[in-house]
């Protein structure tokens, strides 16, 4: 059978490397380099990269112990072992939190949207990304990352039942007791005893829904601010200069492809894990390669944001060069040796 622990184990490494190389040099970049005034976008850039190694490092942390598995009617989020000697309490609180730093991202990513819509069509407003209404963004991302998290923890919280329901699947795929594992277990469907007939466990539904609303709260939010910016952004943009036309035409295409890129990337695999148990289908899935994949996101993004905006690309390539120009300067040259 193949060995997806270490499948898993791999990319996510693999992203934790990628992850927080990429973000740390755009806020590095954001910071240091970039001599546009970019207003409070730059401090957006900030909180978002931050977010997305924060994501990266707890789930590199966690691995190779953590874990997606889909199966039948249910899902579980796991952690196969101990890190740290933590108890088995903790770490079930700790896979909460890293599901409320996805929502987070998601939602600051939402926040940049704003920003956006705003500084075209609303710039008088732009003040209220500023200084101390800042706070009030940040604010917002921690609300809605905590709710998804809560309420993952309380609905998704494992009983008898979803433990009796995954035990033969983990034991064959992972040699794993489910009751003995940090773990949060999701199982729509429950058969009445010595029937055939099921009903809705409407407790780990309410997760399912839970997640619905706020994760389509923020895509509805991204979809609607690039449709106005779409389709009215260049008659706004025809009384600016034609540089500010230029950022604002770049940055623009970077918010339409970081919508793209988590679509694919978080949206896809997510919606994917947490409604396929609605269908009831006798399957087994180890899904927890989607987890690294999440991973891979911040990434995905930073790439994105450095390469279509010209001023993190000039600063990225003034970087290098001056790293090169380091480098050759420390090089001493061999000096030629006499043979006799």
């Amino acid at each position: 059978m193949m060995d997806w622990s270490e499948i898993n184990k791999s990319v996510s490494q693999f992203g934790f490397f990628v992850t927080t190389s990429s973000q740390l040099t755009v806020i590095f970049l954001t910071v240091f380099c970039v001599r546009r005034d970019l207003g409070a976008y730059k401090h957006l850039v900030v909180l978002f990269s931050t977010v997305g190694v924060l994501f990266a490092l707890l789930e590199f942390l966690l691995y190779p112990a953590s874990g997606l598995h889909s199966h039948s009617a249910a899902y579980i989020v796991y952690i196969n072992n101990r890190p740290f000697d933590a108890s088995k309490e903790f770490l079930t609180v700790l896979l909460a939190v890293y599901c409320s730093l996805y929502c987070a991202a998601i939602s600051l990513l939402a926040v940049q949207f704003i920003y956006r819509y705003i500084a075209v069509f609303c710039p008088i407003h732009l003040k209220y990304f500023n200084k101390c209404y800042l706070l009030i963004w940040i604010f917002y991302a921690v609300l809605i990352g905590v709710e998804w998290g809560i309420g993952i923890y309380k609905f998704d919280e494992v009983d008898e039942y979803s433990e009796e329901y995954m035990r033969e699947t983990m034991m064959d795929y992972y040699q794993l007791d489910v009751t003995k594992i940090p773990c949060l277990v999701t199982v729509i469907y429950q058969t009445i005893p010595n029937s055939t007939e099921t009903f809705i466990r409407w407790k780990n539904a309410f997760a399912t829904i839970n997640m619905t609303i706020f994760a389509t709260l923020q895509y509805s939010i991204m979809i609607y601010c690039s449709y106005k910016l779409y389709n009215d952004m260049e008659e706004k943009l025809s009384l600016l200069s034609e540089d500010a036309r230029k950022l604002h035409r770049q940055i623009f295409k970077t918010l339409l492809l970081q919508l793209i890129t988590p679509t694919i990337a978080m949206y896809t695999p997510v919606f994917t894990v947490i409604y396929l148990p609605f269908l009831n289908l006798e399957y087994t899935l180890p899904t927890g390669i989607f987890m690294g994949i999440f991973a891979l996101y911040p990434a995905l993004d930073a790439v994105i944001l450095m390469y279509v905006i010209t001023d993190y690309r000039r600063a990225l390539i003034d970087v290098l060069k001056f790293f090169n120009l380091f480098k050759k300067a420390i090089v001493v040259p061999q000096q030629p040796t006499n043979t006799l």
